[in-house]
């Protein structure tokens, strides 16, 4: 079995994530076709008594399609397009 292509990274700023799920929301619907946020290969956890109120994180299984950071409306995920090289 071929291993699935990656795209480039995804960068979390936790202290910008509202916790609106969005991203969590359209993740699964691109994957699973449903609302489903246990589907998804991205979550958001609320969290208590920490630096940052939410604590985002991609699964395992993650490609790193940024369908998460396209729809983000608070810009807490962004992904470069072009991986830099150095000369």
């Amino acid at each position: 079995m071929a291993e699935k292509k990656k795209g480039p990274p995804i960068w979390i700023h936790a202290e910008r994530c509202t916790g609106c799920l969005i991203c969590v929301l359209r993740c699964s619907l691109k994957f699973e076709k449903a609302f489903n946020p246990d589907a998804a290969r991205i979550a958001v956890r609320r969290l208590v008594g920490a630096d940052t109120e939410y604590a985002v994180s991609l699964e395992d299984d993650c490609d790193n399609c940024g369908i998460c950071v396209r729809n983000c409306l608070y810009e807490a995920l962004f992904q470069e397009e072009k991986v830099r090289r150095r000369a």
